[in-house]
């Protein structure tokens, strides 16, 4: 028996041979209770026995069930874990019949697989493929939008065999000429001697040997009559005089990662559309809560926002405070610089009301016009008479220069404030009247001045 505190690994298909998970971490009393079972002959038994030197040994260390004797396994130590890997099975038949269950199996399994579980499908798939073709190492290409460039995008490879994955990136076709012209004629390339490719093919030849292939077998791979890609297998250790179940097998995997990349690619683009469709909502939903003028909250955000903090106020018994304040004499000052100056001076105004609302709930609207509002949950009469002192104090000090004003050199405001603890009886209009009341008076006050509304 191998030591019982090894790490058992299964490939592809011994897991969907045996059911068996793709990484065991076994004790002795865990390999006497886990169970597989051959999906070929439908018997059962645990793993201690499967792996006990009860069972016969034949050549080159292959391990010939008697509860599974249809099958050849071989078990390899590496790095001081058991790997199970399926060679191949006694009877071809049975070969050809476990292939189609195991392409059945994650055919299905592709048809609904979302997005961001394509790559890890697809190596699967490639690692299937590769073992029943007895290849090294097998491989999916894709092509550049313009067809000129392939990359390897999903690669497997055996044990010992060096990837490539990672330098195979952006090959041009002129690099490969040979190559693409039969891959495009034929829709396929199959080579069982490297060594033996014509003179015509010396850059190909170059690169397989440089890339250790003695064989090789690759499928075009179509979707809506333009190729996108190919699949293809490498024969490493020997080479393989390719056969037609060789060429089936792959032409059918070849089939199955078509469709499963169209797939992909729909979905990834439906997703993307969906996000694009909520990026641009946001933005609708921005455009429409914003004044394009000064950038900060309009009429629309304000009355909802009023609406929603009334309500919240008054839920939690808490003050809420309504400033309403104007540009004095800004008629004067539009009709002799010009609406363009004026709207500058509204940027300016905007943007200074909108740095004062720090805390969170706090907001800055453009009322309309040269009148604007703010909304200031929590703050009862006295703290929002001290924000309105600061407010004229912060306008002050932007000294923008208003010499048709008759009280002041520069720009002022009138402000108008209003403070309740809101109830059932306490409406947006409510609030907007006490508030717009207060400014009445601040102007008919001599401007420039603050005005709380008092019941």
């Amino acid at each position: 028996m191998r030591d019982a505190s090894s790490s058992v690994h299964s490939n592809a298909l011994a897991r969907n041979m045996f059911n068996l998970p793709e990484q065991i971490e076994i004790t002795s009393e865990k390999l006497k209770r886990i169970t597989i079972t051959s999906n070929l002959s439908r018997n059962t038994t645990t793993l201690a026995t499967f792996l006990s030197a009860e069972h016969a040994l034949a050549d080159d260390d292959f391990l010939i069930s008697p509860l599974h004797n249809r099958v050849r396994v071989k078990l390899t130590n590496i790095d001081n874990r058991t790997s199970i890997y399926i060679f191949d099975q006694l009877n071809n038949t049975t070969k050809s019949d476990n292939f189609d269950e195991v392409i059945a199996k994650i055919s299905s399994q592709l048809i609904d697989i979302q997005s961001d579980s394509v790559d890890k499908k697809i190596e699967d798939v490639l690692q299937t493929i590769g073992t029943f073709c007895d290849a090294d190492r097998s491989y999916l290409f894709q092509f550049s939008q313009d067809g000129m460039l392939m990359s390897n995008t999903h690669e497997w490879v055996n044990h010992t065999i060096i990837p490539f994955k990672q330098r195979l990136q952006n090959i041009p076709q002129e690099a490969l000429p040979y190559f693409f012209r039969k891959l495009k004629s034929e829709g396929v390339f199959i080579v069982s001697d490297v060594n033996k490719l014509p003179h015509e093919a010396a850059p190909e030849k170059a690169e397989f040997q440089a890339e250790g292939i003695k064989s090789l077998l690759c499928i075009a791979l179509h979707s809506e009559n333009a190729l996108f890609g190919f699949i293809g297998c490498d024969c490493v250790s020997n080479a393989h005089d390719w056969t037609e179940t060789d060429l089936i097998r792959i032409k059918l995997v070849g089939e199955i990662l078509t469709s499963a990349l169209k797939n992909a690619s729909y979905k990834l683009h439906i997703e993307q559309m969906q996000q694009q469709l909520l990026k641009v909502n946001k933005e609708l939903e921005t455009q429409a809560n914003i004044d394009s003028l000064t950038s900060i909250a309009n009429r629309r955000r304000f009355d909802q926002t009023l609406k929603t903090e009334i309500l919240r106020a008054a839920r939690a018994n808490q003050p809420l405070s309504l400033i309403i304040c104007d540009i004095d004499y800004f008629k004067l000052y539009n009709d002799n610089y010009g609406h363009q100056q004026g709207d500058q001076v509204l940027k300016k105004v905007a943007k200074a009301l909108h740095r004062l609302c720090k805390r969170e709930g706090d907001l800055a609207a453009r009322y309309g016009g040269e009148e604007f509002a703010i909304i200031l949950p929590c703050l009862d009469k006295e703290q929002c008479s001290q924000f309105a002192q600061l407010l004229q104090k912060c306008i002050s000090e932007l000294q923008i220069a208003h010499p048709f004003s008759s009280i002041s050199k520069n720009l002022t405001l009138s402000i108008g404030c209003y403070t309740c603890i809101p109830d059932k009886a306490t409406t947006e209009d409510s609030m907007i009247l006490a508030a717009d009341s207060a400014l009445y008076i601040a102007k008919n006050s001599g401007r420039n001045t603050i005005s709380i509304f008092d019941k």
